[in-house]
């Protein structure tokens, strides 16, 4: 199949990137997803990149040398609105990432199915843009399983916050500092920043935050090897997330990869991403009308890692689970059969 993704950011990037400088969550995704269809289509990104050429089997050219006279067999927009100019395709998709996405509302009238990534984010879409449940395709965000097959021994009492700071990260240095009162050995790693979506980092305001406290590294953006390292090595993955931003969290599923539960509010798609009691735990309150928050999710920290007969049998399902129902490779598998299907 000639299969097309439209992706009109301003950001410059490409499929080496991922390597190299660091990407976004979302463009980890594409990125990844198209190598593995690679192997077997013809697979071109339109995106904003000043570096047009072939990677990984994959062809890269800027969007604005999209012409509308190239027929597709499978054209994706991801996550903007379809070309103005239009598209000549088969199958026209349009793939959700991001919360309430006004350009799927432009794009109804001209595709065959809305992609989405998390029940959360369906019934989200589908409330906000009233679309017809035959119209949507509910599908996830898929790990790079070769990353997490070989594990690392774990550092003791090590955590790791590791989504963008704007999503919580203002709220761990009360929980952080209450979790230290108990195990005092207790080590906090911070990844991400917003240099991964071409912004400058930002970090700052947070990095003052967490000033003086023992215990604490402050990494900001990282290559994707060391993520792995370090989601490898933590015993658990901290995430007071404290709004419904969250369509699906690959954080968290990558870190469950790891062996390292998750332990996060009950905030957007973490809900499902996250199965409470089984692969993590869920705190069902806000900081914003609960003041007993920051104690309950410190207490739920310090009671997963004295507990070590329960936090392995937490790392481990959480492991299994993410290895079998969330490898990328497999949802490239079901992504084919769709296309072929809606292609027809």
């Amino acid at each position: 199949m000639q299969i097309a993704f439209y992706y009109d950011s301003s950001f410059d990037w490409n499929d080496n990137d991922l390597e190299n400088k660091g990407v976004g969550g979302s463009q980890s995704t594409l990125i990844r997803m198209t190598r593995e269809l690679a192997k077997r289509h013809e697979v071109t990104v339109f995106n904003s990149t000043t570096k047009e050429g072939r990677y990984n089997g994959v062809t890269y050219r800027n969007y604005q040398t999209y012409r509308s006279d190239q027929f597709w067999d499978v054209f994706v927009s991801y996550r903007c609105a379809l070309p103005s100019s239009g598209v000549n395709a088969a199958c026209k998709l349009h793939w959700c990432i991001d919360p309430g996405d006004n350009t799927v509302e432009k794009d109804l009238p001209f595709i065959d199915k809305v992609i989405t990534i998390s029940p959360f984010h369906t019934k989200m879409m589908s409330n906000i843009f009233h679309i017809d449940k035959s119209k949507i395709y509910e599908a996830r965000l898929g790990i790079q399983t070769e990353d997490y097959w070989d594990c690392l021994p774990k550092t003791k009492n090590k955590l790791i916050f590791c989504s963008a700071p704007d999503r919580g990260l203002r709220h761990v240095p009360q929980i952080f500092s209450l979790i230290k009162k108990k195990i005092p050995d207790v080590s906090l790693v911070i990844t991400m920043d917003y240099s991964l979506w071409g912004f400058k980092p930002e970090t700052e305001p947070y990095r003052e935050l967490f000033k003086g406290m023992e215990g604490v590294t402050y990494l900001g953006k990282v290559s994707q090897q060391q993520l792995v390292h370090e989601q490898k090595t933590s015993m658990i993955h901290i995430y007071p997330c404290d709004g419904p931003y969250e369509m699906f969290c690959l954080a968290s599923m990558e870190c469950q990869a790891a062996g390292t539960p998750t332990i996060a509010t009950n905030q957007g798609a973490l809900s499902t991403t996250v199965q409470d009691g089984k692969t993590g735990k869920l705190i069902y309150t806000l900081p914003d009308y609960d003041s007993c928050f920051y104690q309950t999710f410190a207490d739920t920290v310090t009671t997963l890692l004295s507990d070590p007969i329960e936090w392995q049998r937490m790392s481990t399902y959480a492991r299994e689970r993410a290895f079998v129902h969330y490898s990328l490779k497999g949802l490239v598998l079901e992504l084919e059969k769709r296309f072929t299907d809606w292609s027809r």
